[in-house]
């Protein structure tokens, strides 16, 4: 159960070990920071930052008891309204900068139509390369050499559940051409690709095996290596570059 709760603290915006900190005051109640630190697991001084963090937040109160300093959780209630107190606030920036984002591209002038390679690294950094065929102007499909063994390793199904659900709802239709292994027909049924606007083209998997994604969109071509120790991956903006990887594409896609 705990860990569950643990997850749920995941996207409230609470790293691990703010996590384990919170849940541990919220177990043991009002108690000193070197009993919550054991009960947390957690180096007592790197106790004290993070209580400050949860503090600011406005999660935990301090207390006092006989001179003692004590921390608390506030009660569940208190903690959803402050949640939802800074989801609006976040929703109100959210609306501003788009509000002012054609402004701000204007003042970038003509910066990002310029020929460029994007590094990335990470779990995050290649999720935000994913995200960036999504999010490029005029897109009309993506075109991808895929592994479903590796895009499962590297990707959790959560996020490429909902990163699909988005391409769907910006009517962005994909194809893939990726090894037939059992993964990839379990996760690539006919069904589910004519709901996710999708066709796939298997090759042999005995002969053929993709340990990195390529995806061409756009003006660009984005290459993730989905190696679980070693996440990273590039973004090459160049038209010409595109249309040549595009017209490669094609042509396999028709051989097969």
């Amino acid at each position: 159960m705990l860990k569950d709760i643990e997850k749920l603290l995941k996207p409230a915006g609470l790293s691990k070990s703010e996590g384990k900190v919170f849940l541990a005051i919220v177990q043991v109640g009002p108690e000193t920071v070197s009993k919550i630190a054991k009960k947390a697991g957690q180096n007592r001084t790197s106790v004290y930052d993070i209580l400050r963090r949860l503090l600011e937040r406005g999660l935990i109160k301090q207390t006092s008891r006989k001179g003692i300093k004590q921390y608390e959780a506030l009660e569940p209630a208190a903690i959803l309204r402050k949640l939802i107190e800074e989801k609006e606030i976040a929703d109100e920036k959210i609306a501003l900068f788009k509000r002012l984002q054609p402004e701000l591209a204007a003042m970038y002038g003509d910066r990002f139509d310029q020929p460029s390679i994007s590094f990335y690294e990470g779990l995050e950094g290649i999720k935000n390369i994913l995200l960036d065929t999504l999010e490029t102007p005029n897109v009309t499909e993506i075109i991808s050499y895929a592994s479903a063994d590796y895009l499962s390793a590297g990707f959790d199904r959560k996020f490429l559940e909902k990163y699909w659900q988005k391409r769907v709802a910006l009517k962005i239709p994909s194809r893939g051409i990726m090894p037939a292994t059992p993964a990839a027909r379990s996760l690539f049924t006919d069904e589910k690709n004519v709901r996710e606007l999708r066709k796939v083209k298997f090759i042999p998997a005995e002969k053929y095996s993709f340990t990195n994604e390529i995806d061409i969109y756009g003006g660009k071509v984005a290459i993730i290596s989905l190696d679980k120790n070693n996440l990273y991956g590039v973004i090459i903006k160049s038209k010409s570059i595109a249309d040549t990887q595009r017209n490669i594409y094609e042509l396999l896609w028709n051989l097969l």
